[in-house]
């Protein structure tokens, strides 16, 4: 038995759409001609391209972007130029490089053939589409705008891209150099200084207090090595499903995290950015402003942000000004407070918020090039500071030995 997606006529011309079990397409045609319908065409559904595509849905990285950056270059093209919709889709479908991706789109074409608009068609697939590309679909579709909101789509998600770019190029080789760093130390002190210690201690030399400490910093490290590797490794996996579960701990996590001396600010000013930029392209494209902060509270990146987001918009309902609503938390900086004011007064808030963005899209990329750029030397220093005082700490004995021998 196969599930068939067909397209049919009935007696009076209406062109039909629907899915059906069948044995094979025969039968799929006897079944339907029964029921007064002519079949035009049928296809084999294929569940396990279906279930594949719901299954790896959400698990968009720099390549899925680029993918969706390419769809909705092609579809507002496809769109301006006046090429229908479900022609469009089926090109989309046709120049993807993903199958995943590609069954995604002949769904959304479908479920249009049916009968669904375009952003809920594209609703069904939320981890794909998310609900701040489907409520710009939407209002493109209400105000006969649908090629501008693709452009639109376009340029936030390069916009993402590329904040995302600089941000992994400043950090990739830091992170790397830290990284083998604490590998070193860790082999360091569990492989390499115990051999020393058996040497030594058969020799029953008085140890001076720089390897006294640097020994005893070994056994720490030679007993609880695996402990340190389970942290290292379970540690990170552990906040990231607590954030992803748990709402409260998420908010906990990033009140905690905020308060870190320098990184604190840098990831501030990451969700301030997100948060102006989603909302400048949601408000630009025709959504209702507490709508829109509706819809950014899950775009930010943090449980904290997006609950004052909320806020925000329960308060502007509530009859506050937007800039008024911000005014009552604290961790909406001076900059975007003074830009929507100024906002507000002009009537381009979309524009403000988007030089909000701006600003913050400059800043960010350049102190995290500063900060990494002073650590690298910093965690050099380092380094050789333990490697030399690892060094003098078994020198030393080894030093006094051979003057005891001479």
């Amino acid at each position: 038995m196969k599930t068939f997606l067909y397209t049919g006529m009935d007696a009076r011309g209406r062109s039909q759409h629907g899915k059906m079990h069948a044995l094979d397409e025969v039968a799929l045609e006897e079944t339907l001609r029964s029921s007064g319908v002519w079949l035009v065409e049928a296809k084999a559904e294929n569940p396990n391209l279906a279930a594949e595509a719901r299954s790896h849905a959400g698990r968009f990285g720099k390549g899925q972007r680029r993918e969706l950056i390419s769809f909705c270059t092609l579809m507002g093209f496809l769109t301006k130029v006046g090429v229908p919709l479900v022609q469009a889709l089926d090109i989309a479908a046709q120049d993807c490089d993903r199958v995943v991706f590609s069954t995604v789109l002949r769904e959304v074409k479908r479920a249009i053939e049916s009968g669904l608009p375009l952003a809920d068609s594209m609703q069904r697939f939320p981890r794909f589409f998310d609900h701040g590309m489907t409520s710009l679909i939407r209002a493109g579709e209400s105000s006969g705008a649908l090629p501008e909101s693709f452009a639109e789509l376009k340029r936030y998600l390069e916009w993402q891209d590329q904040i995302s770019a600089d941000v992994k190029q400043a950090t990739i080789y830091p992170a790397v150099v830290m990284i083998t760093t604490a590998i070193f130390v860790l082999v360091l002190f569990t492989f390499v200084v115990p051999r020393f210690v058996g040497l030594l201690k058969v020799a029953k030399v008085a140890l001076p207090l720089p390897t006294q400490i640097v020994f005893g910093v070994s056994d720490f490290a030679k007993a609880t090595w695996w402990l340190w590797l389970i942290v290292l490794v379970l540690g990170p996996i552990a906040i990231q499903l607590g954030r992803k579960y748990s709402r409260a701990f998420s908010i906990i996590w990033d009140r905690l995290w905020m308060r870190l001396p320098i990184l604190g600010p840098l990831t501030h000013m990451l969700w301030i950015a997100r948060f102006a930029q989603n909302l400048a392209v949601l408000y630009r494209n025709g959504v209702p402003l507490v709508s829109g902060l509706r819809l950014c509270e899950g775009l930010v990146g943090s449980q904290l942000v997006g609950g004052m987001i909320l806020d925000v918009a329960r308060r502007i309902e509530e009859g506050e000004t937007f800039s008024g609503a911000l005014r009552t938390h604290r961790i909406f900086p001076t900059l975007l407070l003074r830009m929507s004011v100024i906002g507000e007064k002009t009537g381009q808030l979309d524009e403000a918020l988007e030089n909000v963005a701006g600003y913050y899209n400059l800043i960010v990329p350049q102190r995290i090039k500063r900060l990494f750029g002073l650590l690298e030397p910093a965690m050099i220093l380092f380094l050789v500071t333990v490697v030399g005082f690892v060094a003098l700490a078994v020198f030393m004995p080894i030093l006094s030995l051979m003057q005891g021998i001479k």
